[in-house]
């Protein structure tokens, strides 16, 4: 397969997924009156209206806290993951990821409101306890699935540390590194959404947590599909990133 096909075959993929949901949006809207679930067409007739000079500001903010709590879970749970397995201690953190993981966000973001004050880093901290564990149990697991055969091979060769490195255990990761940014971003975009909407004053989830007090749901449902896009976009340009530059590791040259 080669990188055009790969990356074609992402955005592909994510203009498909974006189509369906907004299908599924687009019927169910026939089932509800517009005040409840208004159709896409209506949304989208409003959307000139709702991107004003007020959104981008709130948007950074958003954007700013999702990239720093998710740098920090991405780098913690990555260095998480490698220690684990090096000290062998991988199913012991797992289970410590786990029980971490089953702790509800909206209780977690009460207890960090009540620690943190409103703020930057209620949703920061949010997502990098919420995303932590992800990243970490993804991590550990490639290392401890890695290609044994492999291994076995190269330790019959008398390889060095940084052959093992080199051929083993970093193609092992990289497959893994790109799954954990698909499955990180979209949920520290969730999470700070969440964060926002409990304990600050502004972002996109204050933005929503305003127009569903007002029972807005032209403005609910326009904030969500920002949240979708940007989703998309992001998948999109990690997808280019891998299917250009480390393509070697997902398919033989």
């Amino acid at each position: 397969m080669t990188r055009s096909t790969r990356f074609s075959t992402a955005v592909r993929n994510n203009i498909v997924g974006l189509a369906l949901l907004v299908s599924i949006w687009f019927v169910l809207a026939l089932f509800f009156p517009s005040y409840i679930l208004p159709s896409p067409v209506v949304v989208l007739a409003a959307a000139p209206s709702l991107l004003n000079a007020t959104l981008l500001p709130h948007l950074g903010i958003t954007l700013y806290r999702v990239v720093m709590g998710f740098v920090l879970a991405f780098g913690a749970g990555s260095v998480l993951g490698i220690l684990a397995f090096t000290l062998h201690v991988t199913e012991h953190l797992n289970s410590f990821m786990v029980a971490l993981q089953v702790i509800p966000g909206a209780i977690m973001g009460v207890i960090l409101l009540l620690v943190l004050g409103i703020g930057n880093w209620v949703p920061i901290a949010l997502v990098t306890l919420l995303t932590l564990p992800t990243v970490t149990i993804n991590t550990a697991n490639a290392l401890a699935k890695r290609n044994v055969d492999l291994e076995h091979y190269l330790l019959s060769v008398r390889a060095t540390r940084r052959d093992l490195i080199r051929h083993l255990f970093v193609p092992a990761l990289i497959p893994t590194f790109q799954s954990n940014l698909s499955l990180g971003f979209g949920l520290s975009l969730k999470v700070v959404i969440l964060g926002e909407y409990i304990g600050t004053q502004d972002g996109v989830g204050y933005l929503l947590n305003v127009a569903s007090i007002h029972f807005d749901m032209k403005t609910v449902l326009f904030y969500l599909a920002v949240i979708l896009l940007l989703s998309a976009l992001f998948e999109i340009a990690q997808n280019f990133v891998f299917a250009v530059f480390l393509k070697k590791y997902f398919y033989p040259e």
